[in-house]
């Protein structure tokens, strides 16, 4: 027996079109809080021109967030400054490819990408205390007996060969592993961080190898701006430099010969 509400409409009917209306408007929403971080983006246009675009939907209003640790207020979305690619030039239009230059390592270009606009303040846990320690000044993490310990090996360079010493361990102590080997080159001043993801323990030798840098490009590393902690920015800093290796320095496609 059919429930004919009005018409030719019955309970079903009003059930698929509700379901319909609420999904749609779900996709809406969704769709527009994506639009939080990255728009309005960079459009390409006549004769290389760009403008800003947010497409549809709009993009929603702003939305504060309180930070912890005081640490402030975020908005989102907000007005972001464009990255400057290298001093007076400006990304090509869409679909061109990108002129690595001379030295992509240094530039930030391509494998070696990475972004300026994150804080200059060390990642925090949930105490308000920085994630990221050293091993040398924290002795109530330490290394298991029986577990090498890298602290006092040799570095040595995608290219095999011997560039420096390891002196100490960068530990994630909210996560529980370890992030980066802090290391000094021959015959250069102030101490370097590797990233662990890029590097590898060889307990036989006792050295810690650098899996993506050669020698000449290691010696390049950028240089520990604070003792006492490392910053998100230069975390961003450091594994674009030593990603972009796998591209721009052990040989494949190698494109720089610096001096």
């Amino acid at each position: 027996m059919e429930s004919n509400v009005v018409g030719n409409l019955d309970v079903a009917i009003l059930c698929v079109i509700a379901f319909v209306t609420f999904f749609v408007g779900l996709v809406v929403y969704l769709r527009r809080e994506d639009k939080r971080e990255g728009y309005p983006v960079e459009v390409s246009g006549f004769m290389g021109r760009t403008h800003a675009a947010e497409g549809f939907p709009a993009m929603p209003r702003p939305k504060l967030f309180y930070r912890p640790h005081g640490r402030g207020v975020a908005q989102a979305p907000r007005v972001e400054e464009p990255e400057t690619v290298r001093p007076g030039r400006t990304l090509p239009p869409m679909a061109f490819p990108l002129d690595p230059g001379h030295d992509p390592l240094e530039e930030g270009i391509g494998a070696a990408a990475y972004t300026t606009l994150r804080e200059d303040e060390p990642d925090l846990d949930v105490e308000g205390e920085p994630k990221l320690i050293s091993l040398n000044d924290h002795p109530e993490y330490y290394i298991p007996t029986g577990d090498p310990d890298p602290r006092g090996w040799v570095l040595v360079s995608a290219d095999e060969k011997i560039v420096g010493k390891v002196h100490d361990l960068w530990f994630n102590r909210a996560e529980f592993f370890l992030r980066y080997f802090e290391v000094s080159i021959d015959g250069a001043e102030g101490r370097r961080l590797i990233p662990s993801f890029f590097a590898e323990a060889l307990p036989r030798d006792s050295a810690v190898r650098a899996t993506t840098l050669i020698a000449r490009d290691l010696r390049r590393a950028p240089i520990r701006a604070d003792d006492s902690c490392i910053t998100m920015r230069e975390e961003d800093r450091l594994n674009g430099f030593f990603a972009g290796g796998l591209r721009f320095s052990t040989g494949h496609g190698q494109i720089h010969d610096p001096a």
